[in-house]
């Protein structure tokens, strides 16, 4: 109500009452208590009219409010929304302070400007459940049920439902703890698995370029190959595409799956070898008179993995099902031409050792990869005939030389090949130049070492 109006009614009204009074003698009696009465109305009127409250959390002004109500509605609503996003409890610490104020309409702060006063002021919280392992907090989820279906998620991973298992438990100390977090820290369970399975929610890919394999990747990013081939475990190296996408992430699990499983395989039992002497061969030269066969035997073992690796393995039974039979083998005594094969061997090129003789990527890696720029010379590690020069499969350009002493190498993925078959090379001699030909991740030299027929681990003979 406006003052002039308020004004003119109590005016009229004064009016009214004197004229009645007055006609009874009482006029002055009357008007005394009615201008009393009417003082202290108005006097109320007004000031209940001009109260407001100045709103503060932590000692800083949110805004002024009419009635305290007024802003327990926006926080009412603005926790109902938030409960409603994250489908759990809402909660803050702040304490809201109301002092009493006189204000005029104008004065009073717009319910969209409180709103976002008190979301910048306000610490909104929400009831979760966190994982801890070893009492840190790896990831923070809005329900209970959550975290159990996060964590039975991550050991899934690592278990093969055909399979029986004695024991699946976590390496770490695993807990959940129901705590109070900030809305930001709060995970979705396809958040929490990720954290949890590669130690980080960083998402980095990289487009594959024209020319570029595994090995080039690697380099140019700091990784190793082994390290790409983590990153990207359903890729196949050996078929890349021009801008397919991979991973630079390698994972490093938050958590350690631990399996105990018993498995029951069967073994080789290797054979011994017999040797006898003939001067029918050349001093060094072996062959083979009766070949030999490896056993078998069963195995019961307890075995223990960690994420999928095998870190133990103990026997339980063992039963041999087949003996294996001696080799006999002749052994040379006749003194070699001078053009035999003997001493050290040269490295077959310059270059960097990339992959080891043994197992890899689940298969035995049959000799040793030197990587080295395309071009760059290869050469015969010792003394010999050319017995293959040409294309010889997943070898790609392929040399192979017999150097005597029952002694076999091999140089792969060859470029461009120098020697042909039935040519005799010298130690040092340039063969072919690196390539990667056949089924290669980059350009470099795969160098093999059989004697007597058996591969054998090339850095006995070459070092790196």
């Amino acid at each position: 109500m406006k003052s002039e109006e308020c004004s003119r009614n109590i005016r009229d009204r004064f009016s009214k009452y004197y004229s009645r009074f007055n006609q009874k003698g009482n006029g002055k009696i009357y008007i005394g208590l009615l201008m009393a009465t009417l003082i202290i109305g108005i006097t109320v009127f007004f000031y209940m009219n001009g109260v407001g409250y100045i709103v503060k959390i932590d000692g800083k002004e949110v805004g002024i409010v009419r009635n305290k109500e007024d802003l327990n509605k926006i926080v009412d609503a603005l926790e109902t929304s938030l409960k409603e996003k994250y489908n759990t409890d809402i909660v803050f610490d702040e304490r809201i302070i109301f002092e009493s104020t006189k204000a005029r309409d104008e004065e009073l702060s717009k319910p969209e400007n409180l709103e976002k006063n008190l979301q910048k002021f306000l610490d909104f919280k929400v009831k979760a459940y966190s994982i801890k392992v070893d009492n840190k907090i790896i990831a923070s989820l809005p329900k209970k049920e959550d975290t159990k279906k996060v964590l039975e998620a991550v050991k899934k991973v690592y278990v093969d439902e055909k399979k029986e298992y004695d024991k699946i438990y976590f390496v770490e100390k695993v807990k959940v703890d129901e705590i109070k977090v900030a809305t930001n820290q709060l995970k979705t369970y396809e958040d929490a698995i990720k954290i949890i399975s590669q130690g980080t929610e960083k998402e980095e890919l990289y487009e594959v370029q024209e020319g570029e394999n595994f090995w080039t990747i690697a380099e140019k990013n700091k990784l190793s190959v082994d390290d790409l081939m983590i990153a990207n475990p359903s890729i196949d190296p050996e078929k890349l595409q021009i801008k397919q996408k991979i991973s630079l992430v390698v994972a490093k699990p938050l958590l350690t799956v631990a399996t105990v499983e018993k498995e029951k395989y069967e073994e080789d039992i290797p054979y011994e070898s017999k040797f006898e002497e003939t001067n029918r061969l050349y001093k060094g030269d072996k062959k083979i008179k009766a070949k030999g066969q490896v056993g078998k035997k069963e195995i019961l073992a307890e075995v223990v993995r960690y994420n999928g690796t095998e870190i133990s393995k103990k026997t339980l039974e063992e039963k041999v099902v087949k003996k294996p039979k001696t080799e006999i083998v002749l052994k040379g005594t006749k003194i070699p031409p001078p053009d035999k094969s003997t001493g050290a061997f040269n490295n077959p090129t310059r270059g960097v050792l990339t992959s080891r003789f043994g197992p890899r990527w689940g298969k035995t890696h049959r000799g040793v990869d030197i990587a080295a720029k395309t071009g760059t010379p290869v050469k015969a590690v010792t003394t010999g005939i050319v017995i293959f020069s040409g294309w010889k499969g997943n070898y790609g350009n392929c040399v192979i030389i017999n150097n005597g002493n029952g002694i076999q190498t091999l140089y792969a993925h060859n470029n461009k090949l120098l020697v042909k078959k039935g040519e005799k090379v010298t130690k040092g001699q340039v063969i072919s130049l690196v390539g990667s030909t056949g089924n290669t991740t980059g350009p470099h030299v795969h160098f093999e070492v059989k004697k007597n027929g058996v591969l054998v681990n090339p850095l006995k003979y070459v070092k790196y």
